[in-house]
């Protein structure tokens, strides 16, 4: 999302865009599986957020839809509210998806690039035997630790200001029958499940009931390589406890976010709200900037783009 706020408020014919995945979005992800649908990485977006550019564009260019859900804001404590949110309308992931069809740019995906290297002013980029040749400026916006690998050759760190990740499982579940549970979503399923979301208000048309999950990120960070199968197993004993679910599930698949949640942010620990090379050619952003949601990744493409202009690119 920083990149396509980059390339959106840049809006230059001359910017090409490079992703190791086969769609735009990052985290910002809709996982389908034969008739199943998932929005396994962003769940929704706040209908409160801040970030007016944002607002207005999802507006302008009809990306989103207002549900108004059964929230838990804490399930172990019985606490259920209406809440208002923001969805993709076919899915999160055709929010990314829709604006970069809009930005009309040209891109390279499953290429994801290994090195850099400066030549004569100009910059070349290298995936697996492909090379890419003769750009005056590199933005890097994908997590802080694989960025700095990528870029450390031209970019003094300060290991002070490193943000800092939380890992997070998503488990994802689907039942052929409604089990009748009246709450959509919620925060605190359990110790061990800090979220969890229904996905058929999302998705009109699927035939059983889909859900995800998310496993704390303590339980994560101290069960990163545990076996799937076991992970699934935990997670569906304890939803069926949870909603007294007697059925047993029709798909299960787990999936790791090793970098799922900024837990510190790089401006909370610099105040900057980019990390740029000594000759200003090179800059890194990403939702480790300013925050873990979608409009913070946003606005921190926004936020370099801003200075990016005062340079004249």
């Amino acid at each position: 999302m920083t990149g396509l706020s980059l390339a959106h408020n840049l809006g230059k014919d001359n910017i090409t865009i490079f992703d190791k995945s086969w769609r735009p979005g990052g985290r910002v992800s809709t996982r389908k599986n034969d008739n199943l649908l998932f929005d396994h990485g962003a769940h929704y977006l706040s209908i409160n957020h801040e970030v007016e550019q944002l607002r207005i564009l999802l507006n302008n260019l009809n990306i989103v839809d207002i549900k108004e859900i059964n929230f838990s804001a804490n399930f172990l404590k019985k606490e259920i509210l209406r809440k208002k949110i923001l969805i993709g309308k076919n899915g999160m992931n055709s929010i990314p998806r829709k604006i970069f069809d809009n930005l009309k740019i040209k891109s390279h995906f499953n290429t994801k690039i290994t090195k850099i290297i400066k030549i004569k002013e100009k910059y070349t980029l290298f995936a697996d035997n492909k090379e890419f040749n003769d750009f005056d400026l590199v933005l890097v916006c994908i997590p802080y630790l694989q960025a700095k690998e990528l870029t450390n050759e031209f970019i003094d760190f300060n290991t002070k200001h490193e943000p800092r990740y939380d890992p997070i499982y998503t488990v994802m579940l689907s039942y052929e029958e409604d089990n009748n549970i009246n709450i959509d979503g919620g925060l605190n399923l359990h110790r061990d499940i800090s979220f969890f979301m229904r996905q058929n208000f999302k998705f009109p048309d699927l035939k059983d009931e889909c859900w995800v999950l998310n496993l704390s990120s303590d339980f994560t960070t101290k069960n990163l390589d545990i076996d799937n199968k076991l992970l699934e197993e935990k997670v569906i004993s304890i939803f069926e406890r949870s909603f007294n679910v007697t059925q047993r599930t029709k798909f299960q698949n787990t999936h790791r976010w090793l970098y799922a949640q900024t837990k510190v942010t790089y401006n909370n620990l610099s105040k900057k709200n980019w990390i740029g090379s000594k000759d200003s050619k090179i800059f890194l952003s990403g939702d480790w900037v300013m925050g873990r949601s979608l409009s913070d990744a946003w606005n921190a493409g926004l936020q370099l783009s801003h200075y990016l202009k005062i340079l004249n690119y």
